[in-house]
């Protein structure tokens, strides 16, 4: 069997998914649970907590959406100074999915580039960094060509590691026989091959980002909401805004929640005679949007 998938593999009659599934009767045979592991996780995807191996992180480009009057454009964007302190985790992206994503991706987009939305929490940062509230959306941009690589070298790793195989046990699939001296070479081929000098990383938009955009999100948040108890607006009403900006993550929906709050307290300074900046009010209150 291992002879026929090595020809299978090199004359491309199989998808490589189609490879990983058959080499599983291979790592079963010799037991060995790099193997079985490191099959599993390209068939099925790694998981967010997992460490990649290196040809699984991705370098990308970082892009703003800006949507004014009714127009929408996207424009590079240099975060690199952010970049610096999460240890390149912005302009690296992390390729968790199955090879039958990937390879299914491929097929299905003429495309050169694929693209991730960054979390709201980025969206807020980059706005208030650049003081544009028409920036709507943050994405990383990717070549799909990296994709492809990431195929191809997986592949390569596979075939690399059944030839090997083949020839240390030319019996492997009918008579391989368990001994210490066999695992351990076996050993030595697969961790060779599969993951040769490539260090496991853990780069990529993870607890690091999530935090340190939390924190500074958070910072902000209470500064305004300083701001706001400055120019006159009752705590109890400062509470419902924080209210809004703690549990809507949507920002369509936050917008909406913000402006219809600002409505209210515009009624509410006329009605009870409070002595409310509404123009100062307006802009502290964009600036959560």
């Amino acid at each position: 069997m291992i002879k026929e998938l090595i020809k299978n593999l090199t004359y491309d009659e199989i998808s490589l998914n189609q490879a990983l599934t058959r080499a599983k009767l291979i790592a079963y045979e010799i037991n060995n649970e790099d193997f079985k592991n490191w099959i599993s996780k390209e068939l099925n995807g790694y998981d967010k907590d997992d460490k990649l191996p290196d040809y699984r992180i991705i370098p990308c480009d970082i892009f703003a959406v800006l949507e004014a009057y009714g127009n929408r454009k996207t424009t590079p964007l240099d975060l690199t100074e952010i970049d610096k302190d999460l240890n390149g985790q912005l302009y690296n992206m992390k390729a968790q999915q199955s090879i039958s994503t990937l390879e299914d991706g491929l097929k299905d987009t003429d495309e050169p580039y694929g693209y991730e939305d960054l979390p709201i929490q980025v969206v807020q940062l980059v706005r208030e960094m650049c003081n544009n509230k028409f920036i709507v959306a943050v994405k990383r941009r990717i070549q799909l060509s990296q994709a492809s690589h990431i195929i191809n070298l997986t592949k390569q790793k596979l075939l690399d590691t059944l030839l090997e195989l083949n020839s240390a046990f030319p019996d492997l699939q009918d008579n391989y026989n368990k001994t210490k001296e066999n695992d351990e070479k076996a050993s030595t081929i697969i961790n060779n091959h599969i993951y040769g000098d490539n260090a496991n990383s853990n780069i990529g938009l993870g607890e690091n980002l999530t935090q340190s955009i939390s924190s500074n999100y958070s910072k902000k948040v209470e500064q305004i909401l300083s701001d706001l108890q400055k120019i006159g607006v009752p705590k109890e009403d400062i509470a419902e805004v924080k209210e809004i900006v703690e549990k809507e993550t949507d920002k369509i929906n936050l917008g909406k929640k913000l402006m219809s709050w600002v409505g209210k307290m515009s009624s509410k300074a006329i009605e009870k005679g409070i002595e409310l900046q509404v123009p100062v009010l307006m802009e502290k209150i964009q600036e959560l949007m």
